[in-house]
């Protein structure tokens, strides 16, 4: 039978959810991390979902597009992207390793990633190879790769100069992210900040009486931007030792995706003995964008 592209809906949550593990096993299996007996089991995937049904409950109510491929009744792939003020981001594209290689994924990019009523446009892809090619004779060019830097999380001591503070999105504290969001990564996500705000505690940094930058906690780590690059040195250690408050049975590992650009952040993490995930990142644009260098992002690094 012939594999369609429809519209996705809330009822389809889990179904790609199934996907994205079987996905990510692929991937995993392909660099020698993963054996087919590990293959995921959609019975065994519920405790899983929880964290992963949140955000793609959030990504299903604010995306632009979503689509999923469906083969025999049954989702094999799916797409969704979002725009934030004139930039369009491809934040999922995974299908089915047993479904690959049938140009499902390029319909599913066709529908979700068009050029036409946009600025520019941001994809971070894994190092999955035909998905690289595939998103850069889409038009996109690589700018730089992140790695997922990770380890139990310590309370690490530190001096600084700075002020820390949480911060609820009230309007003020709204436009202060925008405006460091506008320098450092070329435009603003309002929207993204409020959701950030309701499930990750945020924390503005001052350097005399003025916000230089800010971070999000909970069991998930960022994102962090800071004006000033010399500065993640303290806004790590203070995401670090906070996230100690969250460890548990199940969110055991502090993730923070690093650009490797952000010469500090890297210093910070090799000093501090963070490992590296196997699997990496690729951000690209139509453009370059934004100082990345002065940014981490959230993890799952979903959206910039």
């Amino acid at each position: 039978m012939t594999i369609t592209i429809r519209p996705g809906t809330r009822e389809d949550l889990f179904s790609i959810f199934v996907v994205f593990q079987h996905a990510l096993h692929g991937l995993y299996q392909s660099i020698g991390q993963a054996s087919p007996e590990d293959k995921p089991d959609p019975e065994n995937l519920s405790s899983g979902f929880e964290y992963f049904h949140n955000i793609s409950e959030y990504f299903t109510q604010t995306a632009e597009h979503f689509w999923v491929a469906v083969d025999q009744g049954e989702i094999i792939g799916f797409s969704r992207s979002m725009v934030r003020d004139g930039i369009r981001q491809l934040s999922e594209l995974f299908v089915h390793p047993d479904k690959q290689a049938q140009g499902v994924g390029k319909r599913l990019l066709d529908v979700a990633f068009s050029l036409e009523g946009v600025r520019n446009r941001v994809v971070i892809g894994t190092s999955d190879i035909p998905a690289i090619t595939r998103y850069l004779k889409s038009g996109v060019k690589f700018r730089f790769t992140i790695y997922d830097w990770f380890r139990k999380p310590e309370i690490v001591p530190f001096e600084t100069d700075l002020a820390i503070e949480p911060f609820i999105p009230t309007h003020e504290n709204l436009a202060i992210l925008n405006s460091i969001d506008q320098i450092i990564l070329g435009y603003v996500r309002e929207v993204d900040h409020v959701w950030l705000s309701k499930n990750r505690q945020g924390h503005f940094y001052r350097r005399n009486g003025q916000v230089v930058g800010y971070s999000y906690v909970s069991h998930r780590a960022g994102p962090i931007a800071m004006l000033q690059n010399q500065d993640f040195h303290i806004a790590l250690a203070h995401v670090e030792s906070e996230m100690t408050k969250f460890v548990d049975e199940v969110w055991e590992q502090m993730y923070i995706p690093v650009p490797m650009t952000n010469t500090a952040a890297i210093e910070y993490v090799l000093k501090h003995g963070f490992k590296t995930s196997p699997l990496l990142e690729h951000f690209m644009s139509d453009k370059p964008l934004g100082q990345y260098e002065n940014y981490v992002f959230m993890d799952p690094p979903f959206i910039s």
